[in-house]
């Protein structure tokens, strides 16, 4: 069982570190994150390192990682650590929940995490360091560019091309035969029928109050 350090210390750390451990391929002896951002030095009481530090503590030939942070700043942030963990020679866990339906385990990238319920159609791609949450759909033929995420319920429709270091937001659409260029965010529930611009942001229009008085609201 080789030794694994999962690389950020929020809620999608955490839950990484369930998600492993019950898996069992891994021993996760610890977290790390940048020296800037130290400010704890266990989490789930596990030990908690400079980001700087991991050649120097646990050494790549020993130990594989995983990046788990979120979409920050079009999720460069994430590619920021993966791509210099990489560049350190380290390599990376892929996480893919049994409760997946995916058609080709073969067609994930590593340091990607697929869970629970998301649907994983045959010849879709989804490329490395992305983040696949719960409910998320890929329709066949369709690719999932490099450091993106995808929210809960996503639904990517077929032969559709997500660029890198997108955001698909929760319960969002984005239809068939679409190109989604890089850097996009796709808010909650939008549903996207055309080509996305590169560093675009599209959002659909949020629900207005209708009334102060639910109890007496005829349903």
């Amino acid at each position: 069982m080789r030794n694994l350090i999962i690389v950020g210390t929020g809620d999608l750390a955490v839950l990484t570190l369930h998600f492993l451990n019950k898996e069992g391929r891994y021993r996760v002896i610890g977290f790390a994150e940048e020296r800037a951002f130290l400010a704890k030095r266990k989490v789930e009481n596990l030990p908690n390192i400079a980001f700087e530090e991991l050649e120097f503590k646990a050494p790549p030939e020993e130990t594989t990682l995983f990046i788990a942070v979120g979409p920050n700043k079009s999720n460069t942030v994430r590619q920021r650590l993966y791509e210099t963990a990489k560049a350190k020679g380290y390599s990376f866990a892929t996480y893919i929940s049994p409760e997946a339906s995916v058609w080709d385990v073969n067609a994930v990238g590593e340091n990607t995490i697929i869970f629970p319920r998301v649907v994983l159609e045959p010849f879709a791609k989804i490329g490395n360091n992305c983040i696949v949450w719960s409910g998320a759909l890929i329709a066949h033929h369709s690719e999932i560019g490099d450091h993106s995420f995808l929210a809960p319920g996503a639904c990517i429709s077929g032969r559709t091309k997500i660029g890198e270091n997108c955001f698909i937001g929760l319960n969002a659409t984005v239809r068939d035969y679409v190109k989604v260029g890089k850097r996009v965010i796709v808010g909650a529930g939008a549903v996207i029928k055309k080509d996305c611009e590169e560093d675009g942001v599209y959002s659909a229009p949020g629900t207005s109050l209708l009334n102060k008085d639910s109890f007496n609201t005829k349903l």
